[in-house]
């Protein structure tokens, strides 16, 4: 079991070495109440986490007193991927996007071909389809 974060008695935080993408931190709720919170985790951040403090006390006196050792219950974090919960939204802008342009692209066109490229001067074909060809 190795070390996340540790909180000294100013409430400074240090985190430790971790893997890259996941991040902790600790949020103080109350007096004797604190929040650790993992993000970005990866499939090695899976296992047994709790919690181990060790109060200081400020004296009338100015100086700082240690109290003994405090240890939570432990919680077991487990990760997993969920392929689709992740790329569901994408897909669906995606496709939706593709379609939108698709369909404006179509109607465009369409209304280019109708109102711009018409040839009002159109002559009808002739109806012979064979040419007499003169053979010298």
């Amino acid at each position: 079991m190795s070390q996340v974060a540790s909180l000294d008695r100013f409430g400074l935080v240090r985190k430790m070495n971790r893997n890259s993408s996941s991040d902790v931190s600790i949020e103080r709720k109350d007096k004797n109440t604190y929040l650790l919170n993992i993000f970005g985790t990866q499939d090695s951040d899976s296992g047994e986490y709790h919690c181990v403090v060790t109060p200081w006390y400020r004296l009338a006196t100015g100086d700082w007193s240690q109290a003994r050792e405090l240890t939570s219950s432990r919680v077991f974090l487990s990760v997993k991927f969920a392929v689709w919960d992740s790329l569901k939204l994408p897909l669906l802008y995606g496709a939706s996007a593709s379609l939108g342009v698709g369909i404006f692209s179509l109607i465009l066109g369409l209304i280019c071909a109708q109102c711009c490229c018409r040839n009002t001067a159109h002559t009808p074909r002739s109806r012979i389809k064979l040419m007499d060809l003169e053979m010298d």
